[in-house]
């Protein structure tokens, strides 16, 4: 099978006219390579690619949701998650060896299953994803920063409040910058971004659970009891309506899976098989570590801010005082990473507008190829700017994102592709496609009903 990822279709008369067939590493997928240390096509690297993709800042809310739905609750949903995501990429990857020629990408797989409905489909939650997962990384940046800041200056945070003045400079200031690097030609030029963003995201937890052992746990562990009380599982079904599409958005490698498949060498089933389930186990298992130990060393409290008990933590780094300086060097970094981060997604985002453009047959804008992107990125921008402003919540803004963009694409859609192209399987097999959509559709819907209603 070629290595080489395309954009079919030859030039575009659509929104961006001149998008040339031979454009490669354009993928969502294609921002997050392994490093150089690592042989390309090796089942090691793709692996760190796989993993790599769904490893962000999503995994520091996951403590919180682990609270909220209950220490055993959390650890069977993130594993549920993860069985879940790995036998759907397999079940892709079972549909894409159903074709005589090569499929290079997930977006292919699915036009070929679906026709344009599913081209449509997948490129509006595609984009939907990014941007609101480029709105959750902002949002993570912003309000890290705004205490940072406070903190150097002040010797405290909380303090000072937080208006929606002051996070829109923040978030002109950062975007400003992301913008600088949302004019590159391909994005195999932001692998260095992913890479460094891997890096710090993995630091930070290896810290924060390093600290728990060595700091925290030496001083004796205490029985929590009130509101700092930790439950197993919650009998309040809000709860999980309103968490659980974190947890799927914890597992996104799909969108790594077809450009990893292709480089595979050689390309075997059992080398799939490895790299997928390698990977998935690798993040179940680090998202159930941070969380675990996270919620046994703070209990309920880490719902809190360390410094301040009655105000509400948006993530796990809350739960250690800005004095503890390499949790809050490395906040920093982070967000310095989350900043330049912006710019890998919303590379594939710009390919899924203009995708949805084609299907939708709407004109090209009069202007150079660069500009229109410029132009529907700075558009992106304003949405992100608007979604952060809009919801206080950092667990639900990764909630909107998991709910209504990770869950179609890692689990709705792959089952749709499948039911397809299921002539001759079993009824079960069927029935299992289709609990696996109405589940899609249970999730979504009860996150929105707690949410908007």
């Amino acid at each position: 099978m070629e290595s080489d990822r395309l954009i079919t279709g030859g030039r575009s008369p659509y929104l961006f006219a001149d998008v040339h067939p031979n454009v490669q590493h354009n993928s969502v997928g294609d921002g997050h390579g392994a490093p150089g240390f690592l042989k390309p096509g090796g089942v090691p690297a793709a692996v760190y690619t796989l993993s790599a993709m769904s490893l962000g800042v999503g995994v520091f809310v996951l403590p919180l949701v682990m609270t909220s739905i209950g220490l055993v609750a959390g650890l069977l949903a993130i594993a549920i998650f993860a069985l879940w995501a790995l036998w759907m990429q397999m079940v892709l990857i079972e549909v894409a060896e159903q074709y005589p020629d090569p499929i290079v990408s997930y977006e292919t797989l699915v036009e070929r299953s679906l026709g344009q409905v599913g081209k449509f489909s997948s490129s509006f939650f595609t984009a939907i994803t990014l941007l609101i997962g480029n709105a959750a990384h902002m949002k993570t940046a912003v309000i890290i920063l705004h205490d940072l800041m406070e903190w150097y200056i002040t010797g405290d945070y909380g303090l000072v409040d937080e208006t929606k003045e002051k996070q829109l400079v923040l978030y002109v200031g950062l975007l400003s910058i992301s913008f600088g690097f949302c004019n590159v030609e391909e994005i195999n030029a932001l692998r260095f971004v992913s890479t460094a963003s891997v890096t710090v995201v993995l630091s930070l937890c290896l810290w924060c659970t390093g600290e728990c052992f060595f700091w925290y746990w030496p001083k004796g562990q205490h029985e929590f009891t009130g509101d700092d009380a930790i439950k197993m599982v919650s009998t309040d079904w809000k709860e999980y309506a309103e968490n659980l599409p974190a947890v799927a958005f914890a597992f996104s490698s799909t969108f790594s899976l077809f450009p990893v498949y292709s480089e595979l060498k050689p390309k075997t089933h059992a080398n799939v098989q490895k790299a997928v389930g390698y990977s998935t186990a690798l993040c179940c298992f680090g998202y159930q570590i941070v969380s675990l130990i996270g919620v046994l060393t703070f209990g309920a409290g880490i719902m809190k801010d360390s410094r301040y008990p009655t105000r509400d933590a948006s993530n796990y780094l809350y739960s250690f005082p800005p004095d503890h300086y390499g949790v809050s060097l490395l906040k920093f970094f982070l967000v310095v990473a989350m900043t330049l981060l912006y710019a890998v997604l919303n590379y594939p985002m710009l390919n899924a507008v203009e995708k949805m453009a084609e299907v939708l047959r709407i004109p090209a804008l009069p202007l150079q190829r660069g500009r229109r992107r410029a132009l529907v990125t700075l558009v992106g921008m304003g949405l992100v700017v608007a979604l952060n402003l809009a919801f206080k919540s950092l667990v639900t803004l990764f909630g909107l994102c998991g709910g209504w963009g990770v869950a179609y694409i890692v689990y709705f859609i792959p089952s749709c592709v499948a039911l397809a192209m299921s002539s001759g399987r079993s009824l079960a097999y069927r029935g299992l496609l289709v609990v696996s959509l109405s589940t899609v559709l249970v999730i979504t819907g009860g996150f929105t009903y707690t949410t908007f209603f």
